[in-house]
């Protein structure tokens, strides 16, 4: 049977969809000619155009579509005839990245499944919503390789009925193809055979029936006494091989059924024959031709074929669709089953015969109602549908979807029941899910804490509000908006942003948020973070907007607070004459005040800035303390010297506090360096002057020593600072963590009240704050120092700066107060005041006793020695002129007495020199100590020249000394040393001075920094043991009797006195017998 180009069998019939494929020019597609198509792709696609599930075959590795009128339904519009004979990556783009991976894994032969897919279905030109199952089946070409995916759609509702008529449809084609079969073969049974004679190696037709010639469709003229290839050169790949090999071995062939391609009726097909190939022999046994014997048996091949798919159809049709068969005699009630039947029914995956009997009693009990009833309808209408519950063998519940049609006998009474059964327990639990899921989504909603909307469809409609937004933002009731457009409900959304927003979300699909944006709601305006997010289906439509707004006006508006009350902080940081400073809590650089570079021309940023700006003997001790601190995290305390840009270094006391945030966090520090230089200047000039007072007063009164020291440590003091703002009437609005530390207010107890809260009752009462503010807006600034109260009520003493706040207009807008907690200060003060008076009262002491000590003077220089002559004198006549009368006893008597007179006189004036060390005129000249030291040679010549004595001068030096008394210094120690000389060995002393700092000189006592003049005298007399090195300064101290050595014990106390009376030392050491060094240091200055 022979078929034109637009009558293949495989496309025949289809519907709308068979005749599109009919008409279809293949050859412009990836398929190319259907007559070149494979064989099981033929096959696949009759089945598809005449199947009445949806399905669509996707050929080769560009899944090039050929789908029938059920799949059609499910396409778009515009892609419903277009998607036909085009890549299924192109009709699907939308949703390819979805479906690919079955694609890929059924062109693997691996078959997959996309279950609950909701797509749009157009239905009698209106659009609905269906959800459907997508099977993905690999299709085989003959050698066994994947060809394509056959696609398969099952909708989960009205599925039978479908199927039903397409189930009739096939069995009346079949009986058709059957009618049709038959009538081939009487026909076959009255063809002749075929029979051609072909010689030599070109197979030269020789004879050819007139049966044959009808096969090849040739006249005999032009067929016979040509070469075979030379007629039907089509034929030549596929049999030339099989007539060679009968040629050259003898041996026959007979083919059966095989494919021959030949050109006959104006084109070329495919048509299939049984031949034999049988060896023409000479007599000699030489083969010289081949008798052919053909009989064309495409119409058999071909019917047999329709068969095979027939079956293969139903086969993919049932395997694709999961479904389970049954037959029901309703007479005898006799059910017949297919093997998926029992298992979707009972769960038997092995063959069980069971009666219809034992299946129904796996239908849930409570169900039982629900299958009674509609096998009753059924019986009346034609038409069984019904969903159940079934319990399985191994106890577990599923449901079961049967579907079936009624057949009736010649007297209109049902004969059978024949149907399906499908397994819907999935289906039936993800739409639990759903509704689940749905109510769920609503609950979460509408009992979020945060305000949610959900708006459904292009007029984007409020489906759901929830309480929160209702109630804080929209102030409606949820009857009022539910159901209704939100352009409509809202107006004034037109006029913001915020229509065009939803607009652009629903079109394009793009979520869009922002942060503190403003929202007018009915004149109600809010500061909102909102997210509008696209809802999407399964099939990535949009179908509504979840809306989500956060009310965050509070926080908007407190960081406005905060950000001007920021702006205040650093303009108030400008007034003061601080150097404010923050850093984060690692203490990196947050702020530094301009105040910084005005005065030292460098902003603070880093580690290298501070590096600069510190003096270099401090930074090592501060930076140990402020890294102490950043440990710890207790208060940053330091006084440093801090460069100014004029290369001066001033005192700064600098002070830093933690802030913390509610988890008692550190969160940054923030500080102030305040200019102690003049404090500190002052302590050091005061130091030194109690330092030699003390000096001076050391042997009157230990105890002023202390007081002395316990001031020092007053003075040495940290203070910390309150800094606040005030506006023109006084109200606080800053407060810093400072002012709660000394004055003990939180800034939410203490902001927005009048500053004078911190004034006494008494200062209250005069006035005083409103005095200090009126200052400091006549004069720019007000200082005040004075006490303050508390809140706990208790009393510090604070110093006030009170300075006022101009705008650009030179207009005051406001005060910056800083306060300092001077109560140590004050303490110290009075301390201070009191160690003054007593150091007063000890001065007053010291005058009178000065005055006692000159009246003791004038004593011993008028009336004590006034008597003492007189018994010289007496004494000495009586030895002149009575010595005749006086026995050798009475002699002795008298010179002692007038020895005795003698010391007694040397005494008085002894102590009259030591006295006048102290209460003689103090004048200091800048003198040349060899100008001295001569003076005193010639003071003491009759002396050196007795013990035959030397002065050796070394190196000399000028300084300011009292000139007097420091030639007593020099004439007592040359005297000493003179008097303790050897016997009989010429005295030696040797003076030298010289020039060097203190820490030069090797005395632990002296002042490192200072420079001093070292004068040394030395000697190579008797010297004394080291343990006398200080007592020999101590007033009467001897260390020889007198008869030995002369003298009161009072020259070393003199010169003693006279070092300390220039602020020196002197020290003295010796070795007995080798001679004895004093070294005495006085300051240059």
């Amino acid at each position: 049977m022979n078929h034109n180009k637009k009558d293949h069998y495989f496309l025949a019939d289809g519907g709308e969809m068979g005749k599109l494929s009919r008409t279809k020019d293949w050859s412009r597609t990836y398929l190319g000619d259907p007559e070149q198509w494979p064989k099981s792709l033929c096959t696949m696609t009759a089945v598809v155009l005449n199947n009445p599930l949806a399905m669509c075959i996707a050929w080769g590795n560009d899944f090039t579509q050929i789908y029938n009128d059920a799949f059609r339904l499910i396409l778009a519009s515009p892609q419903q005839n277009e998607a036909l004979g085009s890549s299924a990556k192109e009709t699907f783009s939308e949703i390819w990245k979805i479906i690919e991976p079955k694609f890929t894994d059924a062109m693997k032969g691996k078959s997959g499944s996309l279950d609950d897919f909701i797509i749009s279905v157009d239905r009698n030109g209106d659009e609905e919503k269906s959800c459907y199952n997508f099977l993905y089946s690999p299709i085989k070409l003959e050698n066994g390789e994947i060809g394509g995916v056959l696609i398969t759609a099952v909708e989960n509702k009205k599925l039978l009925d479908t199927t039903i008529k397409r189930t009739v449809k096939e069995k009346d084609s079949a009986k058709k193809i059957e009618e049709s079969n038959k009538r081939f073969r009487d026909t076959l049974k009255q063809a002749p055979v075929g029979i051609s004679i072909l010689r030599g190696p070109d197979y030269f037709v020789e004879m050819a029936n007139e049966a044959y010639l009808q096969i090849v469709d040739r006249e005999e003229s032009s067929f016979v006494g040509r070469p075979l290839f030379e007629s039907l050169p089509e034929v030549k790949e596929s049999v030339n091989s099989l007539l060679e090999s009968v040629l050259t071995t003898g041996i026959p062939f007979h083919g059966n059924e095989l494919p021959i391609p030949l050109k006959r009726f104006g084109k070329i097909d495919i048509s299939y024959f049984d031949f034999l190939y049988y060896p023409l022999k000479e007599e000699d046994g030489e083969i010289s031709g081949i008798i052919v014997t053909v009989t064309e048996v495409s119409d058999k091949v071909e019917a047999r074929k329709k068969t095979e798919q027939n079956e293969e159809r139903l086969n993919i049709v049932l395997e694709a669709s999961e479904l389970g068969t049954w037959e029901l005699n309703v007479k005898i009630g006799e059910l017949i089953y297919s093997p998926r039947y029992l298992e979707i029914v009972g769960g038997y995956t092995e063959n069980t015969d069971l009666t219809h009997e034992q299946l129904v009693q796996h239908i849930h009990p409570d169900d039982m109602p629900i299958r009674n009833k509609a096998l009753q309808d059924a019986l009346v209408s034609g038409v069984l549908n019904y969903e159940t519950r079934t319990i399985w063998s191994d106890k577990s519940i599923h449901w079961v979807e049967g579907k079936g049609k009624v057949f009736y006998d010649e007297n209109n009474k049902p004969e059978k029941l024949i149907g399906t059964a499908r397994d819907i327990t999935r289906e039936k639990t993800h739409q639990q899910q759903i509704e689940e899921n749905a109510i769920r989504f609503r609950n979460l909603v509408m009992q979020s804490p945060v305000p949610k909307a959900i708006l459904r469809g292009t007029d984007m409609k409020i489906e759901m509000a929830n309480f929160v937004l209702l109630k804080n933002i929209w102030k409606k009731n949820e009857s009022d908006v539910q159901g209704k457009r939100i352009l409509d409900v809202f107006p004034e959304l037109q006029e913001q942003k915020y229509a065009k927003l939803l607009q652009e979300v629903y079109s394009n699909g793009n979520v869009i948020a922002e942060s503190e944006s403003l929202l007018i709601i009915e004149s109600n305006s809010f500061y909102v973070d909102f997210e509008f997010a696209p809802l999407l289906e399964n099939d990535n439509s949009i179908s509504g907007i979840k809306i989500t707004l956060i009310d965050v006006t509070e926080k908007v508006e407190t960081r406005k607070k905060i950000e001007e009350s920021e702006k205040r902080f650093r303009s108030l940081t400008e007034s003061i004459p601080q150097l404010i400073w923050e850093t984060d809590e690692k203490g990196n650089y947050l702020f530094a005040s301009g105040k910084w570079v005005k005065y030292s021309g460098i902003h603070p940023e880093g580690k290298e800035s501070w590096n600069i700006i510190i003096h270099p003997d401090d930074l090592k001790g501060n930076t140990a303390i402020w890294k102490h601190s950043l440990k710890t995290g207790e208060a940053y305390r330091s006084d440093v010297r801090i460069l100014r840009k004029d290369g001066a270094y001033r005192w700064h006391t600098a002070i830093g506090e933690p802030v913390l945030d509610e988890n008692n966090k550190i969160v940054k520090w923030v500080g102030a360096f305040s200019d102690i230089h003049t404090e500190k200047a002052f302590s050091q000039e005061l130091e030194q002057q109690v330092a030699a007072r003390t000096r001076e007063l050391l042997l009157m009164n230990e105890s002023l020593k202390k007081s002395e020291e316990r001031y020092h440590l007053m003075v040495e003091e940290v203070q910390d600072y309150a800094i606040l703002y005030l506006n023109q009437d006084g109200i606080i609005e800053n407060w810093n963590i400072g002012a709660e530390k000394i004055k003990g207010y939180k800034s939410e107890e203490i902001i927005g009240k009048n500053f004078q809260v911190f004034y006494t009752e008494e200062d209250k009462k005069n006035k005083l704050p409103q005095t200090l503010l009126q200052l400091a807006r006549e004069k720019g600034k007000a200082v005040q120092e004075g006490w303050r109260v508390k809140k706990n009520g208790k009393l510090f003493w604070s110093s006030v700066v009170i300075t006022a706040v101009h705008n650009k207009k030179n207009e005051i807008i406001g005060f910056s107060k800083v306060t300092h907690d001077l109560t140590e200060k004050k303490k110290a003060d009075d301390k201070l005041k009191l160690n003054a008076l007593e150091l007063k009262q000890k001065n007053i002491e010291l005058e009178l006793m000065n005055q006692e000590l000159q009246s003791f003077a004038y004593i011993s220089s008028h009336d004590l020695q006034e008597p003492l002559r007189k018994i010289q004198t007496f004494a000495t006549q009586i030895m002149e002129k009575e010595s005749i009368n006086l026995s050798e006893t009475g002699k002795d008597k008298f010179k002692r007495m007038q020895n005795a007179a003698q010391r007694m006189q040397t005494l008085i004036n002894d102590l009259l020199a030591y006295s006048r060390t102290n209460v003689e005129e103090r004048i200091f000249k800048k003198t040349d100590l060899s100008k001295i030291i001569n003076e005193v040679k010639e003071d003491l010549k009759e002396e050196l020249t007795q013990k035959d004595a030397v002065i050796e001068i070394g190196e000399s030096c000028e300084l300011k000394i009292i000139p007097f008394q420091f030639r007593q210094l020099l004439y007592n120690l040359v005297s000493n040393s003179l008097k303790f000389s050897k016997p009989d060995i010429p005295a030696v002393v040797k003076i030298k001075s010289e020039v060097k700092k203190g820490e030069d000189l090797g005395n632990n006592t002296l002042n490192k920094e200072l420079n001093y003049c070292h004068i040394s005298v030395a000697d190579n007399g008797i010297g004394f043991e080291e343990q006398y090195s200080k007592k020999i300064f101590e007033v009467f101290q001897r260390l020889h009797g007198r008869d030995q050595y002369k003298g009161t014990g009072i020259g070393l106390a003199i010169v003693k006195k006279i070092v300390d009376n220039h602020n020196g030392v002197i020290t003295a050491s010796g070795e007995q017998n080798e001679g004895a060094v004093f070294d005495i240091y006085i300051p240059i200055n």
